[in-house]
C-alpha cells in the first residue's frame, strides 16, 4: 500500500517500532479508501514521535492531527488533536504562542487545540 511505503522511506515506520508500538499495530487495518485518505496527510519522524497531520482544508472539515510518542516513564501516548471540541476530547493544548525553538510540525502552530489520548495506538480511521 502507499502509506506503508511512504512511511519507510521517511522513517516512521521504523520509528513506530524502536517506540514499542509496532508500526503493523498503527498501520495494519489499512484498507484501499483509509490508505489513500493517510496518504494525503504530512508524515513527520522525529525519532521519539510520529506526527500525522491533515492538510489545513481536512483539518477544518474535523480530521484530527494525530501523534504517537512514549514518555520518559515508558507511557504510550496516541493523541488525537482537533481545531473543534469533540466529545471525547478532554485535554486542550495552545499551540498560538509557541516559542521559536518548539518542535512541534509547523503546520500546526497557530492554533488551539482539543485532544484526547486514545488508548488504540492505531489510526482512528482505519477502525
Amino acid at each position: 500500500m502507499k502509506l506503508k511505503e511512504m512511511l519507510k522511506e521517511n522513517g516512521c515506520y521504523e520509528t513506530f517500532d524502536n517506540m514499542g508500538f509496532g508500526a503493523e499495530n498503527v498501520i495494519g487495518k489499512l484498507n484501499m479508501v483509509t490508505d489513500e485518505h493517510y496518504a494525503k496527510y504530512e508524515w513527520i519522524d522525529g525519532k521519539f514521535i510520529v506526527h500525522a497531520v491533515p492538510p489545513l482544508e481536512m483539518l477544518k472539515a474535523g480530521y484530527p492531527w494525530e501523534e504517537w510518542y512514549r514518555q520518559r516513564d515508558g507511557v504510550f501516548q496516541h493523541h488525537c488533536l482537533f481545531l473543534e471540541k469533540t466529545d471525547k476530547c478532554d485535554m486542550t493544548w495552545d499551540g498560538r504562542d509557541l516559542p521559536a525553538e518548539d518542535q512541534h510540525p509547523e503546520a500546526v502552530k497557530g492554533y488551539f487545540w482539543y485532544l484526547y489520548n486514545d488508548e488504540d495506538p492505531s489510526l482512528i480511521f482505519t477502525r
